[in-house]
């Protein structure tokens, strides 16, 4: 199980996560009494439901309740702005069997094949035995499947919003569920504009404070360890965790959904960033540019005007990558060993050179532009990208890996 829902604290939680949404920046929904009163109290929720309450709600569906809801309910009968598109979640008297009331089952079913496997058949039919815990939403459904059970008696949460385009996203148990839900919470918040005051609590400290030893991480060679971080915080939606982790995740070869966010559009990173960046795009002939302009939305008009003379030169095979220094000149002397046919050569020349390697600020985590390279993005493969990435490097002290680069002559 991904948590241990026996031994969870709710009201800890709970309160934390209140007083996060209490001490948020405004948005621009209209609040009713309700949300201020909740705001003044900074408690998302409601009183505890007695034990009267839970098992009279337990008869009154023929199910006991998983043991995660119980419990959640057990500190609070219900809940207000679980995420940013439920505003009320349920209680003991607002918790129902959602028998297909939205009439989506046979549109699930009719999206299934012949080939299609028995859980798939099954998630399908959530919409006839869910019991359904939106009360008040965004046009989203949250379902507890009373058929969908582990071995502590927790059943499955299923999501769905039609404006998401997505099939229902599942859950492990409740408690995965409403953890999701303040992420959700906390990256929404976290993309507030320049105009709104700075969304900042413990969890946002905390979480930034991780995304720094990260960053030095994987400097050091822990790829692994830091992209785990990165990728919490980047749920969290904290500033730079996305941009940080793409750099880790394109050089072990990834290409979906790396898109260096915060960071490609920032001018001190252009040149290493965008590259990468735009050889993905030029690689699906059918793709509109005008794609490429959506992921560099609020660069300066000089960065995207570099996007898209690099993405001529990709297009033409007349991309050539540089870089300064020592290292720059490594990267011509590999270019010349992968014109000729060793590759192997050209690799080694790049990882021995790579303790000369400079970084374009601190949030450049290895060199990247070369992978655009007709000649040298050949080279990168998920191996090579992982020695890479597992050799200390920007002036990061670290054990090298065996066949990385040598740190003789550092200076």
């Amino acid at each position: 199980m991904t948590d241990d829902t026996t031994a969870f604290d709710w009201r800890p939680f709970l309160r934390k996560w209140s007083g996060e949404w209490a001490d948020s920046p405004q948005d621009d929904e209209t609040r009713d009494e309700d949300d201020e009163a909740a705001r003044r109290a900074r408690w998302l929720g409601f009183p505890p439901a007695s034990q009267e309450r839970i098992a009279a709600m337990e008869e009154r569906l023929g199910h006991r309740m998983p043991p995660s809801y119980r419990r959640f309910l057990e500190v609070s009968d219900g809940w207000r702005h679980a995420g940013g598109f439920v505003w009320l979640l349920a209680g003991t008297e607002t918790a129902h069997w959602h028998n297909d009331a939205s009439g989506l089952a046979e549109m699930f079913e009719e999206d299934l094949d012949d080939d299609a496997s028995p859980e798939e058949r099954q998630e399908a039919d959530i919409w006839r035995r869910g019991l359904q815990l939106d009360v008040e939403s965004d046009i989203t459904h949250v379902l507890l499947d009373p058929d969908d059970v582990d071995e502590d008696g927790e059943w499955a949460v299923f999501t769905w919003a039609s404006w998401r385009g997505e099939a229902p996203e599942r859950h492990a148990n409740f408690l995965a569920f409403m953890r999701e839900m303040h992420r959700e919470f906390h990256s929404l918040r976290a993309r507030g504009s320049e105009a709104e005051p700075v969304f900042a609590n413990d969890t946002t400290r905390e979480l930034d404070a991780r995304v720094e030893e990260a960053r030095l991480e994987a400097l050091r060679g822990g790829w692994e360890r830091a992209g785990k971080a990165l990728d919490e915080a980047k749920e969290y939606g904290r500033p730079r965790a996305a941009g940080l982790g793409d750099q880790i995740r394109r050089l072990r070869g990834q290409t979906y959904m790396v898109y260096f966010e915060g960071l490609v559009t920032d001018p001190r990173y252009a040149h290493e960033l965008l590259p990468p960046l735009v050889a993905e795009h030029a690689a699906n002939a059918s793709r509109d540019d005008s794609a490429l302009t959506f992921h560099l939305r609020g660069a300066d008009e000089g960065v995207v005007s570099l996007a898209f003379e690099i993405l001529d030169q990709v297009r033409k095979g007349a991309y050539r990558y540089t870089a300064a220094g020592p290292f720059g000149e490594a990267v011509e002397r590999a270019r010349e060993l992968a014109r000729s046919g060793d590759t192997d050569g050209a690799w080694r020349t790049l990882m021995d050179a790579l303790p000369w390697w400079e970084p374009l600020g601190p949030y450049h985590l290895a060199p990247l532009g070369w992978v655009a390279d007709p000649l040298l993005g050949p080279l990168l493969t998920p191996e090579r990208g992982r020695e890479l990435l597992s050799a200390p490097r920007g002036g990061q002290p670290g054990e090298t890996v065996a066949g990385g680069p040598s740190s003789a002559g550092r200076g």
